[in-house]
């Protein structure tokens, strides 16, 4: 079995106490701050228990019991749902954070209800962990923790099993664990999960489920404590401090909803196939090899338009392909709209009639590629795109795209009894939190 639990060790815990340290300079006066469990986050109210008596000001909801009596103890004014509904910042630690997604694994500590309820309540949550829980693809070391009722246990295990789990009841002192809510804990290890927002859905329709320990979409940022460092890594949610919508770009056969579909897998977030908001009228021309006007595409770029306006209004992030192979195009869809990020799929002919070829059912014919090309006009800086070559595997193209999104690199050097925060260096320019 994976593992559940971490053994002391100090020069881990001198790494994470650091990383703590980093993350509680977030917390500003007045805030309401999610507490979260388990030992690093225990770092962090440490953390916060030296600014209160600073004379920072704050009120804190804890995520356990064990939370809540060290915040207690450390005279930390306690809270509840009751008077604040929502969180301004939670900090917590993490059993795996998936490089890139920053998606999460949590809940070897056996919290994981009430850590979800209350990042669900936060506007940012942040996490900090050292740099062995950084891995390629969730659940390569660590179980997926599933919350369950205890009565019609043996079913929900069944039914856990049939989506490929190889389950384990957690114990403590020889019976089963018993959560702060009173429920049981299944240790789930599925290997590397390929598509975990899916399996996070199809693991809470599981009725007797209460909550899985998969965080999806819901750090950032992140704080990794290794021996050079601590190092903040952003989330591709919080880009230009937004959720964005991407608008996926390019000739008909570069890939575009191949690769929205690989971010769909590895984000969780809204996808909408722009093709399908083309007017019938439209699709009957295609079919038929007319390439469209611009008096045709009009209404369907309005409806994308909308598509993208729907998701600022509901403060969502979203995923939408279009071909958008003009300026004036991308200016009716993108326009002054900040959330809106262009991702252009860039490649040759020969690759290009290659994929067309490939392609069976689809109503725009191989041989309108001549005519999409020289409508092209491929975006310029000034409309911030981010260039994607297709050439390669789309996981890859795919993770080049999150990792561009979320590109950070922030570096806080770890000397005896102080934590030098330098300035956040976020794509390419100086940004400080």
């Amino acid at each position: 079995m994976k593992t559940t639990a971490s053994s002391f060790d100090p020069d881990r815990d001198a790494l994470k106490r650091a990383a703590a340290e980093a993350a509680v300079q977030l917390v500003e006066s007045d805030m309401v701050v999610g507490l979260g469990s388990g030992s690093t986050a225990a770092f962090a109210v440490e953390a916060l228990a030296r600014r209160l008596r600073q004379g920072l000001r704050f009120v804190g909801i804890p995520t356990s019991e064990r939370t809540a009596a060290q915040a207690k103890a450390a005279n930390i004014p306690l809270t509840s749902f009751g008077e604040h509904r929502q969180i301004d910042l939670t900090i917590d630690g993490a059993d795996e954070v998936e490089r890139g997604t920053l998606n999460l694994i949590k809940g070897l500590g056996g919290a994981l209800l009430r850590e979800k309820i209350v990042a669900a309540a936060s506007h940012r949550l942040a996490i900090v962990v050292d740099g062995t829980k950084l891995v390629d693809r969730l659940g390569e070391r660590t179980p997926v923790p599933v919350e369950v009722v205890a009565f019609g246990l043996e079913a929900t295990r069944e039914s856990l099993e049939v989506l490929g789990a190889s389950t384990h009841m957690r114990m403590s002192s020889g019976a089963p664990f018993v959560s702060d809510s009173g429920n049981r804990i299944l240790d789930c290890d599925f290997g590397p999960i390929a598509d975990p927002a899916r399996l996070d859905e199809r693991i809470r329709r599981i009725v007797g489920v209460v909550e899985s320990g998969l965080f999806i979409s819901r750090a950032d940022p992140v704080f990794v404590a290794d021996a050079a460092g601590v190092h903040r890594l952003y989330s591709a949610r919080a880009h230009r401090g937004r959720p964005p919508i991407l608008v996926i770009m390019g000739v008909s056969g570069s890939g575009k909803s191949t690769i929205a579909e690989e971010l769909v897998a590895r984000l969780g977030w809204p996808f909408e196939e722009g093709d399908t908001l083309h007017p019938e009228s439209n699709t009957a021309k295609m079919h038929a090899g007319i390439p469209l006007t611009d008096a045709d595409r009009l209404p369907w770029l309005e409806r994308v338009a909308a598509w993208i306006d729907g998701q600022r209004a509901k403060k969502q992030p979203g995923i939408i392909t279009c071909s958008a192979l003009k300026r004036a195009y991308r200016q009716i869809i993108i326009g002054d709209r900040p959330e809106v990020r262009l991702i252009y799929l860039r490649g040759g002919w020969d690759l290009i009639a290659e994929h067309l070829e490939g392609r069976h059912g689809h109503f725009m014919p191989a041989a309108l590629l001549r005519s999409q090309i020289d409508t092209l006009e491929e975006p310029d800086p000034s409309e911030d795109p981010l260039t994607v070559d297709v050439r390669a595997p789309a996981t890859y193209v795919a993770n080049e795209i999150i990792r561009l999104l979320g590109a950070s690199a922030t570096v806080v050097q770890v000397v005896p009894n102080r934590v030098d925060i330098r300035r956040d260096v976020k794509v390419g320019r100086a940004n400080s939190t």
